[in-house]
């Protein structure tokens, strides 16, 4: 009885004490909530432009800021200091398809940012934005708030060829008939 005692005392200090939330390898973060309470949710989705491309990410948000141009937050953490760590995804074709959009995005708790998405007149993604970085600032008053990069991302200029890694006799593989 005393250790289950224990064991629920204990998952109920340790859960509180880090807060996290990521996109994973294959999506990437278009927008940013933070609550009122500073509280963040990392918003992700998977354009269909983006669809089979995959960015490398580390398996655990350790970073303090994503500083090379080749890299988006993948995922963040929030310690219980309040203290923000990032998880960096790199992806070596960012800065030959992707311009900044915003350098200094200011958002504060109870505000959001979400990303904008541009389409052709058939729905196909042109551009879109996603969070290359994201620096956790103090005002004068000691009050916590965040600087974004955003990036744009602009599909029309991919080319629609295989990655170098990929090989054509990867099962399954058709030969085409010659």
């Amino acid at each position: 009885m005393t250790i289950q005692i224990l064991l629920l005392l204990f998952s109920n200090i340790l859960i509180p004490l880090v807060r996290s939330d990521y996109c994973g390898d294959h999506k990437v973060p278009f927008g940013l909530e933070l609550h009122k309470n500073g509280k963040m949710n990392l918003l992700c989705a998977r354009p269909n432009c983006h669809e089979k491309k995959y960015a490398e990410c580390p398996e655990r948000a350790d970073s303090d800021r994503c500083l090379t141009n080749s890299s988006w937050v993948g995922g963040l953490t929030q310690n219980s200091d309040g203290r923000l760590k990032l998880q960096c995804c790199e992806y070596d074709l960012l800065p030959k398809y992707a311009t900044v959009q915003f350098e200094n995005l200011t958002i504060r708790p109870g505000e959001y940012f979400e990303g904008e998405e541009n389409t052709d007149n058939d729905q196909q993604v042109t551009s879109f934005d996603l969070i290359g970085d994201i620096k956790q600032l103090q005002d004068p008053e000691g009050k916590t708030y965040y600087s974004l990069l955003i990036y744009r991302y602009h599909c029309g200029n991919i080319p629609d060829t295989p990655p170098l890694w990929y090989k054509t006799k990867q099962w399954p593989y058709f030969q085409k008939d010659v």
